[in-house]
């Protein structure tokens, strides 16, 4: 978005899943899955979730801080299976490159943009 652009609001949403990633690579299996759809449920398929989860979550933190880090108007709200981050005054090209620069990949969240007219007709 043009810095001079008077015309459009941009409205960046960056939500962060706990249990599932935006693309899972070919022979990864999500481990919550093991658990969910699997007819018997082993300790193993347990610890894999968990360790799913602690890495999951840790890289969540991570993203969540370089943002608050990089920009600091966002609205977060916490919701029962994700995280969301949304700000209007951050333009959404500077949060991925910020997230890239840290090792971040585009398959680790979901960035939603939306654009709403400040006034006039399209």
């Amino acid at each position: 978005m043009r810095p001079d652009n008077e015309t459009c609001v941009q409205r960046a949403r960056f939500f962060f899943y706990f249990f599932e990633k935006k693309d899972w690579q070919p022979g990864e299996t999500p481990p919550l899955d093991a658990i969910i759809k699997s007819k018997t449920v082993g300790p193993e398929a347990i610890r894999n979730l968990n360790k799913f989860l602690s890495t999951r979550l840790e890289r969540i933190a991570e993203m969540m801080e370089i943002l608050l880090r990089a920009h600091d108007d966002w609205a977060i709200t916490g919701k029962k299976d994700y995280v969301l981050m949304e700000t209007e005054t951050y333009d959404f090209t500077n949060a991925i490159r910020v997230l890239e620069q840290h090792g971040f990949h585009d398959d680790e969240f979901i960035l939603k943009v939306e654009y709403t007219r400040k006034w006039g007709v399209l």
